[in-house]
């Protein structure tokens, strides 16, 4: 058993190039810079083939230059350097790439892309609206961004009434251009102060069954910052603009939405850049449900509109958002920590402008990770026992001379470990509509 249940973890910054000419002492290593070292703290050029036990070694971020400590006590510029690993010991290996984070898109009603409905087998994508008649559309938003937002979760109805029935027709009947419910429901939506800032909205439509699909705003998404087409959206609603409809009826005009999660967080640059800064709605896309809802009619007779998932959103990886927060605590156990007080010219001084020059926070990085164990042959329980090390070394891209070097190592020592490259998860096709000429 070991004291802990988890591993110590140190990172590295490896961003620059991996060092195996057998002659660059630690001391030369700049920022950057990794390599393997034997007990001598000599450069190791190739794996040994003796399952030797070796130190990872990387340069440090802080630059010579600016050297505060001294010579004696190692100093700022002192280079990074793991426990010593033996191969034998090693019992994980990987690597992760940085994936792009996806936005979650849902489809409501008929759209280009033809996707199936997510619910009962009573919804329709082609469904008939009739005048003299209101329909009802739910949005809901959920995630982490939404929770920091509004501390709940984030939902609002959209009501589209399609105006009275025409002279001489009784009650509820005649068919209308769906174009009229899926346009109130989509200003709406944008108009909402709660939803607006989290979706994006594309109102498509084809008059000739199909064959051709434009967007009700030529050219360009509808977006609720974009006050132009929200004009020019609301002309439609009120009549001044006509909506395009199918020549030979109404009802056969095909219309969709694609709602796409679009939710952009405050960032701040490097100079009032804090730690503890909220990097969620980098991290983790917001989560889109629609529905369309009866109030007032039998929920078990009741036939919504089709709603279909065209992308679903998953968190991205390797971000330097994370990336520089890993060097900021590493250095913090290295008795540098990163200055957060109230006057930020005290960061300089103390070299905290050094973790942003080698982390870019807008970057993307490839992450290499190495477990390891480190064995106690004498401890107060009289126990074996052993403390388990992550290594984390951060870089532009993989590596292939790096995890050559790791797989020989350990297949020298006996190790049956291997590397392992994590993948990402499918990126969806992007949704382009097709705009007839």
């Amino acid at each position: 058993m070991s004291y802990f249940d988890h591993a110590f973890k140190k990172t590295f910054v490896g961003t620059n190039s991996f060092i195996q000419d057998g002659t660059t002492a630690t001391s030369a290593l700049t920022v950057g810079q990794f390599g393997f070292y034997d007990k001598s703290w000599a450069n190791k050029a190739t794996a040994p083939t003796t399952g030797e036990p070796l130190y990872l070694v990387a340069g440090s971020i802080h630059p010579a230059t600016n050297d505060k400590i001294g010579p004696f006590a190692g100093g700022y510029s002192e280079s990074v350097k793991s426990k010593l690993i033996n191969p034998k010991y090693i019992s994980g290996f990987w690597g992760v790439p940085s994936c792009p984070p996806q936005q979650a898109v849902i489809t409501v009603g008929e759209t280009f892309n033809d996707l199936d409905c997510n619910l009962n087998s009573g919804s329709v994508k082609h469904k008939i609206f009739s005048c003299n008649s209101t329909y009802n559309l739910r949005l809901d938003i959920k995630g982490s961004p939404v929770l920091r937002f509004l501390t709940r979760n984030n939902y609002f109805t959209a009501a589209a009434y399609t105006g009275c029935c025409a002279e001489g027709v009784d009650g509820i009947g005649a068919p209308v251009n769906p174009l009229v419910v899926y346009g109130q429901w989509a200003y709406q939506l944008l108009n909402s102060p709660l939803i607006a800032p989290f979706i994006n909205i594309q109102i498509t439509y084809s008059i000739d069954g199909g064959n051709n699909w434009s967007q009700l705003a030529p050219g360009t998404n509808i977006v609720a910052d974009d006050t132009t087409n929200l004009t020019d959206l609301f002309d439609y609603i009120n009549g001044t603009t006509a909506y395009p409809v199918n020549a030979t009826a109404p009802e056969d005009t095909m219309v969709g939405l694609v709602i796409t999660g679009a939710y952009v967080d405050t960032e701040f640059g490097n100079c009032t850049f804090y730690p503890s800064d909220s990097i969620i709605a980098k991290l983790e896309p917001v989560k889109l449900y629609a529905s369309e809802v009866d109030l007032n009619g039998d929920p078990c007779a009741f036939g919504g509109v089709c709603v279909a998932n065209a992308c679903s959103g998953f968190q991205g990886t390797g971000f330097g958002e994370t990336a520089i927060r890993s060097v900021i605590m590493t250095e913090a156990y290295m008795q540098q920590p990163f200055y957060t007080g109230m006057d930020l010219r005290i960061r300089e001084i103390t070299n905290g402008d050094d973790v942003t020059n080698a982390i870019d926070k807008s970057g993307t990085y490839y992450r290499y990770f190495i477990q390891h164990n480190v064995p106690r042959f004498n401890n107060p329980t009289s126990t074996f026992d052993n403390d388990q090390y992550l290594l984390e070394i951060i870089t532009d891209g993989s590596n292939t001379d790096f995890s050559d070097f790791i797989n020989d190592w350990m297949e020298a020592a006996g190790n049956p470990t291997t590397f392992d490259t994590k993948s990402c998860p499918g990126i969806c096709t992007p949704i382009d509509i097709v705009v007839a000429p």
